[in-house]
Parts: C-alpha cells; sequence; structure tokens
C-alpha cells in the first residue's frame, strides 16, 4: 500500500506557523497560516490584524525590537530571532526565520516569518542557565584559588629574603615560578570561560575588526580594513579570536609599519586575510605558533584564537613569507558568511 502525504498535508503537520508582516507596522501580522489555532499561538487579533510583540514575553520584547530593528535599519535580508511566546495560558519557546525584502527607496517591502516550534530553545535556554551557575561556581572557585597562591608567593618572596642557603634559595625560587605559572593559568581560563554563552547573530564584519583593534594598542602601525559590508553569523567571542590574532603583531612581527585586513572569496565561502610587513614567521614555527605555551609571551594567545574560531568552523593558517612579513588566513564557511562589496 502507497500512503501519499501533499505538501499541504506536510505543512500543517509540522510544529511551524507562517505568517506575514505588516510591511507600515512590522509588529503587526497581516495573514497567518491556519495551524497557529492548533498551538494556540498568535490566536488573539484586533481590527483584523494581530500584534505580535504584545504576545511576546515581556523580557524578551527588548531584545528582539532592537534585533528586528537592527536588520531593518540595515536592510539585511533576513533575521533568525529566539524568544518566548504566549500560547493559551502559558508561554512557549520558539525560534523564529524572517525573510524581508525592501523597495527601491529602502522601505520593507515583505516579511515572511516562519515560527519554529520545538523543544530546541527550551534545550539551548535550559544549557545556557545550566553553564551560567557553572561559571558563576567557577569564578568564586578561581577567585579563591588566587588568593591563596597570592598569599604563597608572598610568603615565598619573604623567605628568599630570609634564606641564605644557596640551595634553598634555588629550591624557593623554582617553587615561585610554579607559583606564578599556576596563577597565569588560572588568569588564562577567565578568557575562555564564556565561549559559546553569547546568543549568535549577524555581524558586520568591519565593524567587529575594528571593535577588536580598540582592544589593542597597534602604534605606530597603520591598519587598513577592507571588507567592505560583508556579514558574518557569529557572537562577540569572534572578536576575542581577532583581539589574539592582531595582538600578537606589534608584539612580535619586528619592523611592521601596515596591516592589511581583506576579505576575498574562496569556494563556496570566504577568505579572511590579516597580512602585515614585518619580520615573518620562520617556517619550522608555522604549525607550532597554535599549540598551547609556544612562543615568547604567554603561549595562550594564538592557541586560544584558533580554538574559538573552530567553533564556527573557521580554520586558520600562516602562510606568510619569512623575512616578508606573517599572513594568517581565516577560512570561513559560507553557511555563516554573506559577502558583500
Amino acid at each position: 500500500m502507497t500512503i501519499t502525504t501533499s505538501p499541504d498535508d506536510l505543512f500543517h503537520a509540522a510544529p511551524v506557523i507562517a505568517f506575514e508582516r505588516n510591511n507600515s507596522d512590522i509588529w503587526k501580522i497581516k495573514s497567518i497560516s491556519a495551524n497557529n489555532l492548533k498551538y494556540g499561538i498568535l490566536v488573539n487579533s484586533t481590527d483584523g490584524e494581530t500584534d505580535i510583540l504584545s504576545n511576546i514575553y515581556k523580557d524578551d520584547q527588548d531584545l528582539v525590537s532592537r534585533k528586528m530593528g537592527g536588520a531593518l535599519l540595515q536592510k539585511r535580508p533576513g533575521i533568525e530571532l529566539r524568544y518566548r511566546i504566549r500560547a493559551g495560558a502559558y508561554y512557549r519557546w520558539v525560534e523564529e526565520y524572517c525573510s524581508l525584502s525592501y523597495d527601491n527607496a529602502g522601505r520593507p517591502q515583505k516579511a515572511l516569518s516562519y515560527l519554529w516550534i520545538s523543544s530546541l530553545p527550551i534545550e539551548w535556554a535550559l544549557l545556557y542557565k545550566g553553564s551560567e551557575i557553572w561559571n558563576t561556581l567557577n569564578s568564586k572557585i578561581r577567585h579563591d584559588i588566587l588568593n591563596q597562591l597570592t598569599a604563597i608567593l608572598g610568603y615565598l618572596e619573604l623567605s628568599t629574603d630570609l634564606i641564605t642557603d644557596p640551595t634553598l634559595i634555588d629550591f624557593t625560587q623554582k617553587e615561585q615560578n610554579a607559583a606564578e605559572k599556576i596563577r597565569d593559568r588560572l588568569i588564562f581560563t577567565c578568557e575562555y570561560q564564556k565561549i559559546g554563552m553569547l546568543e549568535f547573530s549577524w555581524i558586520s564584519l568591519s565593524d567587529i575588526i575594528k571593535e577588536a583593534l580598540n582592544e589593542i594598542v597597534m602604534d605606530p602601525i597603520q591598519v587598513f580594513i577592507d571588507t567592505g559590508n560583508s556579514l558574518m553569523y557569529a557572537d562577540r567571542n569572534f572578536r576575542l579570536a581577532l583581539e589574539k590574532i592582531l595582538a600578537n603583531i606589534p608584539e612580535h612581527a619586528t619592523g611592521a609599519t601596515t596591516v592589511h585586513i581583506s576579505l576575498e572569496p574562496d569556494g563556496d565561502g570566504g577568505k579572511l586575510i590579516i597580512q602585515d610587513d614585518g619580520c615573518g614567521i620562520v617556517q619550522q614555527q608555522k604549525t607550532r605558533i597554535f599549540d598551547l605555551g609556544f612562543g615568547k609571551g604567554s603561549g595562550y594567545g594564538l592557541f586560544l584564537a584558533e580554538k574559538i574560531l573552530s567553533i564556527f568552523e573557521i580554520t586558520i593558517q600562516e602562510n606568510g613569507v619569512f623575512g616578508e612579513g606573517a599572513r594568517f588566513e581565516l577560512m570561513i564557511p559560507s553557511h555563516i558568511l554573506e559577502i558583500r562589496s
């Protein structure tokens, strides 16, 4: 026996609601699929139109409004939103995928949305809450350990002043070095604690590069950015990865005067290139520079950068020529990149 199911049957059976927003008032719904009654979502209407914002949980309204407003202001072709919405007497987590189009004057022309109802947003919210509690506990424990290490280092320094035996002085110095390394490792854990804790969104690539540069002293090195109006789907941890890469230039790129940051298409995705005109990196070290502890500094920077980038499925390589400068190439997959001139 063959069972045939029409696309319309599948649509009404799926946990998804389709609706069209009003162009003149983006928070009003012009039309909506009939299966919203099945889930009790967006069933109340006034003057023939349903107001979606009033149905969204009050703690989510500000974030949703700002993200939608930002998408319209930047003329984005679409946006993904995650929020809680009224479903009868309760609220349910949903994900909205809104497709946006504009007329020649830049005004919204059509806004079509799919409201996906699944357990994934709930699981994400629970994971986020659990991670938040765990990180708070880790922060407190780390703070207490650092306080104890500070006391140990203080006593070791006093002991060095009191001891005259060369052997004991040598032992004390080694103990102090070990304690300082433990302290550095603990401080390092602060930097990756919030990886995966921030919400993903479409962000301007040039803006986030500029934000990263604001955290670094690059003078007198000049930086040139050529990424157009390209967008990337990431969270703010991507900025931290860029900071770690860029911070290496004034510290290790001897003789560097300029840095060029550019984006070019590459296969289905794009290649973000960070290139300086400094001393470059010898061939034997090109793969080791991403190892934990390698290098003259703390040895954390490029290691952390590579690990953060891997979350976004971005790979990084150093393909510069020794004596001509370093060239870091970040291969960004197409599903998180929108290249715009």
